[in-house]
């Protein structure tokens, strides 16, 4: 009897050590990568393999050229603005209402050095400064000051109607204080270049015709940090090839055709990934093989997605036609069989040139850029960050963001970049049980275009500024010299 209870104690010292082994390895291989932000979740993050998580597919689409405040501004609930500072001659500050955007808004310059100026050295006072004197012709440097917008929800009812249903961070911003394609870039590389001098800091020029990479004319140049100029083709790693080197399937949907849009087809801008054999495995057409793939079985693991040109939301597309484009996408994935397994990321990918009050933190000398919108669309798309309102976000991220979501869901590799920065995706998401039904929106029919027409009360509030403000300094020269670090290079 007493050799049997000392068989029974070793045993169980055993199994109970065991077990706590166990216990010590699954603490190292499952606890979150950021011990800081361990404790901003209510429920515990898995991750690892593909197959922890409920999500097996990522559909990353991007949009154009809007700031937070420009869309959601007015949406409640968030940090939202729907006044905005703009500079006067003499170095003060004046506070106007922003104007009601409208349909199609104009088109402003939204590059480099413009938008330094209006950022001001974190003041974000300066944006009728800057985008006067940017590379657009539209002038916001004179009352009603077009460049400071805010939509209605009349403006973008299913836009609002998605932030209400599942979720949208009001703290994401642009990866670059510039444009396009710099942005482009680091959603699919967390860099712009291969080292930070050798990053892209603008577009390729109009003589590209909508050829921004690898296929660009001869002679094309973009811009970089160290004030050099290159071909806009590029042979670092992107996340497309840590993805096909952890056998994980994905594709590029952009718009095909040579005409406006493809110049969003921006994994043409790596020429491992536009070579021969891999390019026309990998990229399809939004506009027709992305529904195709979504209804029929074809919807790879990760996905980006630019839309055709006319469903953009690029100025002086119809934001309409945009939201219905959006909307379709929208359905047709909530109908589809991947819904209970997706995550839909929206955002858009420059500021456009549109005011946002919040001053983006610098990680380095590319930005952070202005904010811009981001929408997660999932059955579990319940912010983990804000119990009071779990369908807002205020974890901060980028376009990289995106790209660190993948990694943590199906634990592949970080690339070692931005997307080791900001806050954690994963809290965007609350595993815990289905938190979101779909919603099916119906597109909207969509008006005629018309210009922006700023209320009377924006102008009078504003036309007060406008003598002094055409007396103001009137090259980007000169503005620059005044508002931007004498160290800044210059895209001339």
């Amino acid at each position: 009897m007493i050799f049997a209870r000392l068989r029974r104690s070793r045993f169980f010292l055993l199994a109970a050590s065991i077990a706590a082994i166990l216990l010590i390895v699954g603490v190292v291989f499952y606890a979150p990568a950021h011990a800081s932000q361990a404790n901003q979740g209510r429920h515990p993050i898995i991750r690892g393999p593909l197959g922890t998580t409920p999500l097996q597919h990522v559909i990353f689409l991007i949009k154009e050229n809007h700031t937070f405040d420009s869309y959601f501004g007015a949406f409640p609930g968030v940090n939202g603005a729907t006044t905005g500072l703009i500079k006067n001659a003499n170095g003060t500050t004046s506070t106007i209402p922003l104007n009601p955007m409208q349909d199609s808004q104009p088109e402003l310059g939204h590059d480099w050095r413009g938008a330094w100026v209006d950022y001001d050295n974190g003041k974000m006072d300066a944006f009728n400064i800057g985008e006067r004197q940017s590379t657009s012709t539209t002038n916001c440097g004179v009352a009603p000051y077009v460049c400071y917008e805010v939509a209605s929800q009349s403006l973008i009812p299913n836009y609002w109607a998605l932030a209400q249903q599942f979720e949208l961070s009001d703290n994401n911003f642009s990866s670059v204080m510039s444009e396009s394609f710099p942005n482009h870039l680091e959603a699919i590389g967390a860099a712009t270049g291969p080292t930070m001098p050798q990053s892209d800091i603008d577009n390729p020029p109009v003589s590209s015709k909508d050829h921004w990479g690898c296929d660009a004319p001869s002679g094309t140049t973009v811009h970089l940090l160290n004030g050099q100029k290159a071909y806009p083709c590029w042979n670092y790693s992107t996340f497309a090839d840590e993805l096909s080197a952890n056998g994980i399937s994905w594709k590029y949907y952009t718009d095909v055709a040579n005409g406006y849009g493809h110049q969003w087809d921006s994994i043409a801008a790596f020429s491992q990934d536009y070579a021969p054999g891999v390019y026309q495995s990998h990229v399809f057409d939004s506009g027709t093989t992305l529904f195709s793939d979504l209804a029929n079985g074809g919807l790879p693991t990760f996905s980006w997605v630019t839309p055709p040109g006319g469903a953009s939301e690029h100025p002086p597309q119809s934001t309409c036609a945009g939201e219905n484009w959006t909307v379709k996408l929208v359905n047709a994935l909530e109908n589809s069989q991947y819904w209970s397994s997706t995550a839909l990321v929206v955002t858009w990918d420059d500021y456009g040139g549109f005011y946002d009050h919040v001053a983006p933190p610098q990680e380095d000398a590319l930005g952070l850029g202005f904010r811009v919108p981001l929408l997660v669309i999932s059955p579990y798309a319940h912010a983990q960050d804000n119990s009071a309102n779990p369908h807002v976000t205020h974890v901060q991220s980028e376009f990289a963001s995106v790209l660190r979501l993948a990694e943590e869901l199906w634990g592949l590799p970080s690339m070692g970049r931005r997307d080791t920065q900001g806050g954690d995706p994963l809290h965007w998401f609350d595993f815990s049980r289905v938190w979101n039904q779909p919603l099916i929106l119906q597109q909207r029919q969509c008006p005629v275009r018309t210009k922006p027409t700023p209320t009377a009360s924006a102008a009078s509030a504003s036309g007060a500024q406008a003598t002094s403000q055409r007396s103001a300094p009137t090259t980007a020269t000169a503005a620059t010299a005044l508002l931007v670090p004498a160290d800044m290079p210059h895209a001339s």
